[in-house]
């Protein structure tokens, strides 16, 4: 009977854990939040302390005692991160990642120390697409002389480029 209750009480603290797990997805230069939350998340702002890590060993952003902190952050984030405070508000951490590089692909660690949550979000970058051009080239500029140069037009798909050489 005692090894069943352990069990049970055992696999009631696994199911109520805080370690979650996420996979948000990205373009190159666009931004992207990660989430940070749980049930039991009430803070207090004077007393929050909060952690985020890339691959566990780029420091991106912290907030300790309901302070931001930027003096360990990675040169990679300077500028590119912040913490919703509106957000906060309602118990839930989220970084705002801007202006995404290749590089911030992989592992992000949100930990908040004095409740025990880490929650881990899977941030996969995908390349900007390029787009597709028609080129075109007109010799002789409507005029019927040569003028020695072309006119080359890119249409793309989204408008018209002039371009001249």
């Amino acid at each position: 009977m005692y090894r069943r209750f352990s069990f049970i009480c055992l696999v009631a603290l696994l199911i109520d854990s805080a370690s979650l797990h996420q996979v948000v997805e990205g373009t190159e230069g666009s931004s992207v939040n990660l989430m940070c939350s749980h049930r039991h998340i009430t803070f207090e702002k004077k007393h929050l302390t909060v952690h985020w890590r890339h691959n566990d060993i780029r420091n991106v952003f912290d907030i300790i005692h309901g302070k931001v902190s930027v003096k360990e952050q990675h040169p990679a984030y300077k500028n590119r991160v912040e913490v919703l405070p509106e957000e906060l508000k309602k118990g839930r951490v989220i970084l705002k990642l801007n202006d995404l590089q290749l590089s911030d692909g992989g592992t992000y660690l949100c930990f908040v120390p004095a409740l025990g949550i880490d929650h881990s979000t899977q941030l996969v970058v995908k390349e900007q697409p390029l787009p597709k051009y028609e080129a075109v080239h007109i010799r002789s500029h409507g005029t019927g002389a040569r003028l020695g140069r072309t006119l080359h037009l890119l249409i793309p798909l989204s408008g018209l480029i002039l371009h001249f050489i």
